[in-house]
């Protein structure tokens, strides 16, 4: 029995089961010193998705960075909220999660189409064609990069860049900071220009709206700043090296970069 259970687990993580998108959510994005940090596991579309729990071997990429360093999770095959650790003290705590790789396969050209106009992608059509990719059962790999901004006591510090191939870095502190918040997409450590990019906002009464934003020529862009929750994504989709298209028989790789943070 509790094999299947861990089966399954590991089957949603690694399986697209409602949208590409998935993320981290904090029980309590600010919590006094001392208290225990709990997050959430989430895939699906729009800000809504189904959580996932733990496992070892899914959660292996995973840690939490703070005021003293980078420090592991470890958790028991299962359980929910797949995220709980004790804080590194006062300040802001960033949870990372670099995911595994994961395949989807388009059964038409329609769909394919409609999946790169909803994420702005609809420049890769034209490469698509040139390319001469299939019609029919698109092969597509991808790979998330995750982190969840939480504020312990002060909440003060800065998130910082931490090596993920894909990732949002805040370039303020939305817990400490009065204005907007700006974050810069980075590409293996390079800022990411003219990039789509996307934000739902979750307001104190569950009311979900989507932000459409573009990074500049430094990958930066910012979201203002309002009460209530905040999912920001960034996509990136470039042709399959030969090692993936070998391996998986995908055509495309998207990168899924997502942060979380909120009151």
């Amino acid at each position: 029995m509790m094999r299947g259970a861990v089966l399954a687990a590991l089957l949603m993580l690694a399986l697209p089961a409602q949208g590409h998108e998935f993320w981290f959510e904090a029980e309590r994005y600010q919590i006094p010193s001392g208290a225990q940090i709990y997050a959430r596991t989430f895939n699906g579309e729009d800000f809504d998705g189904t959580e996932l729990s733990y496992s070892a071997r899914g959660y292996e990429r995973t840690g939490i960075v703070g005021p003293v360093g980078d420090s592991e999770v470890f958790g028991k095959s299962g359980d929910r909220p797949s995220i709980s650790s004790r804080p590194q003290g006062d300040g802001l705590h960033v949870v990372w999660h670099r995911a595994p790789i994961a395949n989807i396969t388009y059964p038409t050209m329609e769909k394919f189409t409609t999946f790169l106009t909803n994420q702005r992608l609809e420049f890769a059509l034209d490469d698509h064609a040139a390319r001469g990719f299939p019609t029919t059962k698109i092969k597509e790999s991808y790979f998330r990069y995750v982190k969840l901004l939480m504020a312990v006591g002060s909440g003060e510090g800065a998130d910082k860049p931490l090596g993920m191939t894909y990732e949002l870095v805040a370039l303020d502190n939305p817990y400490t900071t009065t204005g907007p918040t700006r974050f810069q997409v980075l590409g293996r450590g390079a800022p990411q220009p003219d990039v789509p990019t996307y934000v739902f906002h979750k307001a104190p009464d569950g009311s979900v709206e989507k932000l459409l934003y573009q990074t500049d020529e430094q990958g930066v862009f910012e979201v203002p700043k309002r009460p209530g929750s905040f999912l920001v994504n960034a996509v990136q989709i470039v042709p399959a090296p030969a090692s993936i298209t070998q391996s998986t028989g995908a055509v495309w790789v998207t990168l899924w970069a997502s942060l979380t943070y909120g009151d």
